[in-house]
């Protein structure tokens, strides 16, 4: 007797409970560590070195005053705790964004229900080892608190529309409204995010009113009364969590409460500056800067979130809203970024994140069709086969090649990922040709200090000035923080007395310093500034 079609679905591989559990585990596990690993090694970037900065004047003298150039307050208050409780140096100024990263990657478990087990998995695995993803958790910056409160909005208010009919819709209200004002309070291009969602949601309800105004047959007012009258029962709530919104942002960017900061300044500070940059192209780009980052380190996300994309689209079942919303969310990210003139490499992270949640949820649907269907295959009967009655068909043969071939192309793709997150993150971490590299401290960083550490004289005593007309001497503040009388300069300052002075190489000191009395050492602070440490030879007499 031939099997049924009922019974090749229960025959059908099912990801039991306990393995999702391990698994999951385990990819968290990895995230966790390959972020941990050797996290102190690269010196800190140009940013993280101010970033650092500003969070070390907070945690010592308390001050702090919003800058957009700067961006919002979260990180540096949230790293100042870091601080006070496990010490200052380049490991713990990166340990917020490693949590950030982390929980990200377990966010994504709460989306099971839209993913499913196998899309969750997918998706975690993807942005576990993603390069970028990796790259910028090991990044004193904000944009991995963005990507998390981004996400988590998503599942807040995906969770509170499902159970809008429960009580079990409010924490996921307090989830979405907290996770916003968080994003608000880290950096500005969460009223980016608030933009792309809040256009959607207003182009849904608008598409919905109008269908159901035109299947309902009724006049405009009294749709409009019936719509009004569905939503007023939760405006209460909806309110109230715009109130824990504009607590939560007030209570980051006054300091606690210390300093006075109204809601319109701030958000006219970061439009205002902004709006600026992008109109004189401070750091502008073309429209396809962010295409060979995608390529060169995302291509497994970037190929098969595409794919999924174009699969999801096409399917019509109940998750149809969710992947309209997610398509969206990843073709308008990409537009938007590539827009604006900012090219950044750590902006990326902002268009791999929808991508990578479609990837895993299409590579969840595409494995078990094709083991389903393998095991379909195994379970006819030899007689059938060789009678001919169960023949595959040519566009069954030709399915088969293509998931054949998808297979492989993701094996290579995950493989070459792989590779790169490893390669940039631990070998080529400072390279300057490596595109996510953009104007990265060299190694030399370390080096100089090694030498002025070695200096007779100690961070108390020594005199030591940083010259550059440009104020472009970053991180060597930061790595300087223990010099009480390190001083720095647009010019050369008029005393002569100092122990050491370091400047760019093109000032040539020696024509106004003897060689006799002062030694010098060639170092590149990064890539195209090339800086010289002058030091009075007396340091080194009794090393």
């Amino acid at each position: 007797m031939q099997q049924s079609q009922e019974d090749y679905i229960e025959n059908s591989p099912v990801l039991s409970e306990k393995k999702y559990k391990i698994f999951g585990l385990l990819i968290i596990l990895f995230a966790l560590l390959i972020r941990l690993f050797n996290l102190g090694e690269r010196v800190f970037h140009h940013d993280e070195s101010i970033h650092a900065s500003f969070t070390l004047k907070l945690l010592e003298t308390g001050q702090y005053s919003y800058d957009p150039a700067y961006h919002g307050p979260f990180l540096f208050h949230s790293t100042a705790a870091i601080f006070y409780f496990l010490g200052i140096n380049d490991t713990t100024a990166r340990l917020i964004p490693v949590f950030f990263g982390v929980a990200t990657t377990s966010l994504l478990f709460l989306l099971r229900k839209e993913l499913g087990k196998r899309g969750v998995l997918w998706s975690a695995f993807l942005l576990s080892f993603s390069p970028s993803m990796v790259y910028f958790s090991r990044f004193f910056r904000n944009d991995m608190i963005i990507v998390f409160c981004t996400l988590a909005t998503v599942i807040g208010v995906t969770r509170y529309l499902e159970n809008l009919c429960s009580s079990k819709r409010y924490p996921y209200l307090i989830l979405a409204a907290s996770s916003l004002a968080i994003a608000v309070s880290s950096k500005e291009n969460a009223y980016l995010v608030i933009l792309m969602f809040g256009a959607y949601a207003g182009i849904y309800f608008l598409y919905r009113f109008y269908s159901d105004w035109k299947k309902e047959k009724l006049s405009l007012k009294k749709a409009l009364v019936l719509k009004s009258s569905a939503i007023s029962p939760f405006l209460p709530e909806i309110l109230l969590s715009g109130v824990l919104f504009i607590f939560i942002v007030m209570l980051f960017y006054t300091s606690l409460f210390r300093y006075q900061e109204s809601l319109f300044s701030i958000v006219g500070k970061a439009f205002s500056h902004w709006m600026e940059m992008h109109k004189i192209q401070r750091i502008g780009g073309p429209f396809y800067y962010y295409i060979p980052i995608l390529l060169v380190y995302e291509s497994p996300i970037i190929l098969f979130g595409t794919l999924g994309l174009i699969h999801f689209l096409k399917k019509k079942d109940e998750n149809a809203p969710f992947f309209l919303f997610l398509s969206y969310w990843a073709v308008v990210s990409l537009m938007l970024y590539s827009y604006l003139q900012e090219k950044v490499p750590w902006l990326v992270v902002h268009i791999i994140l929808p991508f990578g949640i479609l990837a895993g949820a299409y590579l969840g649907e595409f494995f078990p069709r094709a083991s389903e269907k393998r095991q379909h295959e195994n379970l006819l009967r030899p007689e059938d086969m060789s009678s001919g009655t169960d023949k595959k068909p040519t566009l069954e043969i030709k399915r088969s090649r293509t998931r054949i071939l998808l297979a492989g192309i993701l094996a290579l793709t995950l493989t070459i990922s792989l590779v790169q997150c490893i390669s940039v993150n631990f070998y080529r971490s400072m390279e300057p040709d490596e595109l996510m590299t953009y104007t990265q401290a060299t190694p030399d960083i370390r080096e100089i200090m090694e030498k002025i550490e070695g200096f007779d004289s100690g961070p108390e005593t020594l005199r030591i000035y940083v010259v550059d007309s440009e104020n472009l001497y970053w991180p060597l503040p930061w790595y300087l923080r223990d010099y009480e009388k390190a001083a720095y300069y647009t010019e050369p300052p008029v005393n002569k007395e100092y122990d050491a002075i370091i400047m760019p190489a093109e000032y040539q000191m020696y024509r106004e310093i003897s060689k006799e009395e002062y030694a010098s050492y060639n170092f590149t602070l990064r890539p195209g500034r090339d800086f010289i440490l002058y030091y009075n030879k007396k340091l080194e007499k009794n090393r």
